[in-house]
């Protein structure tokens, strides 16, 4: 009788520590939810800014989602945040994943920030030594910095990311700003720009 009671409580004893481990991966995998390893949704935000010291105020550009149809997809008005080119859900999980596949180091954050004004340097930052790059998601914030030397490299290949025109010609015209070469650019396709 002392041996099935021993029993008994040696068998719920592992079905309790079995459900305990697999508690604890299900939280390590809750854990491991980021911005990087996370599809972009309808709240995700890509932002490009780069202010060099001593140099003109530069616009950051900033991509946002969303639904087809919507009138503002295929355009790129100012915005307080910057350039703001109003992209469809396909178009910004291919922009992340071009990003996440540049190579470039990033940092993540579970916080989602708010992205403020660009006329508010202390929100931007002034002079900074390299470009960055934020993606905002409901998952948080990653952020990551391209040098000056190797922007025209690590955004020139996101032009094939995008398929809606406006966007891809704001990111040309973004590109043109810091020295890159962009071949057939039309300066004057989107007179609104200016």
């Amino acid at each position: 009788m002392i041996s099935k009671r021993l029993n008994l409580w040696v068998l719920m004893l592992v079905v309790l520590l079995v459900a305990a481990g697999e508690l604890a991966q299900s939280n390590q995998k809750h854990d491991q939810v980021s911005v990087l390893n996370s599809a972009a949704d309808e709240k995700t935000v890509v932002r490009f800014f780069y202010y060099p010291a001593g140099d003109y105020i530069r616009i950051p550009l900033l991509f946002r989602v969303v639904e087809e149809g919507n009138p503002l997809l295929n355009t790129a008005p100012m915005r307080e945040e910057g350039r703001t080119a109003y992209i469809s859900l396909s178009d910004m999980h291919e922009l992340v994943h071009g990003l996440i596949q540049s190579g470039l180091g990033w940092q993540e954050s579970k916080t989602v920030e708010v992205l403020g004004s660009y006329k508010d340097l202390t929100l931007v930052g002034i002079g900074l030594d390299t470009m960055d790059v934020r993606i905002v998601s409901s998952h948080g914030t990653a952020r990551a910095e391209i040098s000056p030397k190797a922007i025209c490299m690590i955004l020139k290949p996101l032009d094939g990311a995008l398929k809606t025109p406006r966007a891809i010609w704001e990111l040309q015209i973004f590109r043109l700003d810091y020295g890159c070469k962009v071949p057939g650019f039309k300066p004057d396709a989107y007179p609104d720009h200016y």
